[in-house]
């Protein structure tokens, strides 16, 4: 398909199918939706009425499958325009569209089959008032770690299903950014807290008070060793030998400390 976004018909129409199904259902729970649901949306993301070009020389692949967010911030990095002004999250009808033709990956379906969980529409839709919810749109974050911070970033946030929100964005990316500009720190993290078996984050790693969590690590730790150390020129077996003894439960069995 060529790369395309909703005019305001279209942003309207496809928030207008979210909200009817999401209509009378509790913010903190799911709306379930079926295959009819999707046929509504897929029609509008096809119409020419309700969308727009953005590009006749970039084409999106729709029938594409996201083992998860990482994979899909990737391939949305590598292939959506280099202009920034046009994939800001303020392009509403660009990420709205986006959401659109792989809503079947944003939403999770039970694994005995069944209906799919639709959540609220800030997670498909970015809108103007709800600027700071933008972290929490599934496509656009994917896309913008990718692109922003690079590969380490992108796999410490977003090793998750597609339909999945991070807790790590939720928790560090929205707090405090300075740890993310460190390469070295970046690939010990997600050497530490990446299950590499599983590809998701290991259990308790974002714990607040578990000893060498990721959150001590980014919000205590980073920032004691920065006022000694230039920890943006550092490399990852640098950052593992000024590592505290309460990480090495966590450390990769080649990087215990020798001690």
């Amino acid at each position: 398909m060529q790369l395309a976004m909703f005019n305001q018909r279209g942003i309207e129409a496809f928030e207008a199918l979210i909200e009817t199904a999401r209509d009378n259902v509790d913010a903190r729970k799911p709306a379930l939706v079926d295959d009819a649901f999707f046929s509504a949306v897929d029609a509008i993301a096809v119409d020419p009425e309700m969308t727009t070009i953005v590009s006749h020389e970039i084409e999106i692949d729709a029938g594409l499958q996201f083992k998860d967010r990482f994979e899909m911030g990737e391939y949305l990095s590598e292939n959506l325009p280099t202009d920034l002004a046009v994939v800001q999250h303020t392009n509403i009808g660009l990420w709205a569209w986006i959401s659109a033709i792989y809503l079947r990956q944003l939403l999770e379906k039970p694994p005995k089959g069944g209906e799919w969980k639709l959540w609220s529409a800030y997670r498909y839709i970015p809108r103007e008032y709800q600027k700071f919810r933008y972290y929490r749109h599934l496509a656009f974050m994917s896309f913008w770690l990718h692109r922003s911070f690079g590969e380490e970033v992108a796999k410490f946030f977003l090793s998750r299903p597609p339909y999945a929100h991070s807790d790590a964005i939720e928790q560090l990316y929205t707090q405090d950014r300075d740890f993310l500009a460190s390469r070295g720190l970046m690939k010990a993290a997600v050497e530490m807290y990446i299950d590499p078996k599983t590809g998701t984050m290991k259990r308790n790693a974002l714990g607040k008070a578990t000893p060498g969590s990721a959150r001590r690590l980014a919000t205590k730790i980073a920032k004691q060793l920065q006022m000694n150390y230039d920890l943006y020129s550092m490399s990852k077996a640098d950052i593992y030998a000024l590592l505290p003894s309460e990480f090495d439960s966590w450390r990769p069995s080649s990087e215990k400390a020798p001690f």
